[in-house]
């Protein structure tokens, strides 16, 4: 039985709003300068419902969630929003990566929610409370999916990336640049023979979460607590599927979408005490092979290597740290899953960050002595210049889409950090509210 669905979603009326305007990137990537930025855009950005300004004064009952909840309410009073039949919403993005031209291809719809791993849908992160906190309040202020969860559709035929590609042959609702130069369009499809179409390719989908873990999971609670509510009320809740809150939107891509794009996420060291780059090289020899690179083909080697490898900076020097055996992960982690054993990222963490540096997985969640960052310049530049107390850096490949696979069906969870999906879905584009 399927479990995507078409839904009345809600939009912004481009005949009342500039739609370039009113977008934003998902909120967990927006910083405090961006934020502002898109308060002073325009004061009906997307920005002010899925990641509010806090205040000094915040009470329980004048908060970033009940402001969100009031513009919410006042938007749609002011007809600011349009609502559409059930539908799917085709979505493509436009963009350049490495100086090669992608185009990438999925639909926002609804999905009915299940705990992972039944019913087809699967994790690949770890989660943490905080976030999901934040998530619930938000979702408990303004009763509905804000933000769409990015999912991965196992489409081993390319039925559906097929389909996708020609699903449609007239104008789309939103066409719009957003700060990255990345092409958004979007075309609502409400057409029964169409929706059919698509739909049909999706018997029994199985569904890998990309982005929206937290968002995932914060649903589930909701789902939860409004049913244990109805109880409380003396009501008897329905079967499940029969609430909104059953479901959740999502925007789902298949997974062999030649335009699916997985960023690297490296590693800055700071602030370690009486942190020697000699002697840790030396160290890493008990397990690594260890050997100096020049940055032109830094990129290259990387990418050649068999066995799990990244690369090693300090100062204006290079390595490349390439794993000798897969003893070692079987000996730090006897039990875990043959596919996360040889990802890069968890054997930099536990052989390195854990084992050699004292950056254990407490220090990794709370971010002490690390910055992420997506650029291979930046942590360059970074540990060149010491910036911000840099020490060192770690540089890693992407992780290829058949590894997240992997391990989401051997029911593990990579660390936080090892994948970045790029480009990211605008927020604003449509809303799936619950009233």
């Amino acid at each position: 039985m399927s479990s995507i669905f078409p839904f009345p979603g809600w939009r912004y009326d481009p005949g009342k709003v500039d739609l370039a305007k009113v977008m934003a990137p998902p909120y967990d990537i927006i910083g405090p300068e961006e934020q502002e930025s898109l308060y002073a855009r325009d004061d009906r950005n997307v920005v002010r419902l899925i990641f509010g300004r806090q205040g000094e004064n915040d009470s329980p009952h004048d908060n970033r969630y009940t402001r969100a909840a009031s513009h919410l309410d006042a938007w749609r009073g002011d007809m600011l929003f349009l609502q559409d039949r059930p539908a799917v919403y085709l979505y493509e993005q436009e963009f350049e990566n490495s100086g090669v031209k992608y185009v990438r291809r999925g639909f926002f719809a609804r999905v009915r929610l299940s705990e992972w791993g039944k019913e087809g849908i699967y994790p690949h992160e770890k989660t943490l409370s905080g976030p999901k906190q934040d998530r619930l309040e938000l979702m408990r202020s303004t009763r509905g999916n804000l933000e769409p969860i990015f999912g991965l559709l196992a489409d081993p035929e390319n039925e559906v990336a097929e389909a996708l590609a020609n699903l449609v042959d007239y104008e789309p609702c939103l066409d719009i640049r957003d700060d990255d130069n990345v092409r958004n369009r979007m075309w609502v499809v409400d057409d029964q023979d169409l929706l059919h179409r698509l739909l049909s390719l999706t018997p029994e989908p199985e569904i890998f979460i990309a982005d929206g873990h937290h968002r995932y999971e914060t649903a589930l609670a909701y789902q939860e607590e409004i049913r244990a509510k109805m109880q409380e009320a003396g009501q008897v809740p329905p079967l499940r599927g029969d609430l909104d809150c059953d479901y959740i939107m999502m925007f789902i891509v298949p997974d062999s979408d030649p335009g699916l794009v997985i960023w690297p996420t490296h590693r800055i060291v700071y602030g370690l005490e009486n942190f020697d780059p000699v002697k840790f090289l030396r160290a890493c020899e008990k397990n690594f092979t260890v050997a100096p690179i020049a940055r032109e083909r830094l990129e290259a080697e990387l990418d050649a290597c068999a066995m799990p490898c990244f690369g090693f900076a300090y100062g204006d020097k290079l390595f490349i740290l390439l794993l000798k055996h897969r003893a070692a992960m079987d000996a730090a982690h006897p039990d875990a899953a043959e596919a996360w054993k040889v990802l890069d990222v968890s054997v930099l963490h536990t052989l390195i960050m854990d084992e050699l540096l004292g950056i254990d997985e407490g220090k990794l969640l709370r971010k002490e002595n690390i910055v992420y960052s997506k650029s291979l310049d930046e942590t360059l530049d970074w540990v060149r210049t010491g910036r911000d107390g840099a020490q060192c850096g770690f540089i890693l490949r992407s992780t290829p889409m058949q590894q997240v696979r992997d391990i989401a069906e051997a029911g593990a969870v990579m660390p936080q950090k090892s994948t970045y999906f790029y480009p990211k879905p605008l927020s604003g584009l449509v809303f799936h509210l619950f009233w």
